[in-house]
């Protein structure tokens, strides 16, 4: 049940030199998100990890 927006952007993702860009598990966490919308927050978080220190 990933939003559709999301599966789409992850049919468009490609492989580099024979690698999956990204692995299944780390895709469940969004799949396992209880709405579209969290599922959304999770997909932008996943991309565009918070640098810290």
């Amino acid at each position: 049940m990933l939003a559709p927006d999301l599966q789409d952007a992850v049919l468009a993702l490609e492989a580099v030199d024979g690698a999956e860009p990204m692995a299944e598990r780390t895709l469940r966490a969004v799949a396992h998100a209880s709405t579209w919308a969290e599922q959304r927050a999770a997909w932008h978080a996943l991309l565009h990890p918070t640098i810290l220190g």
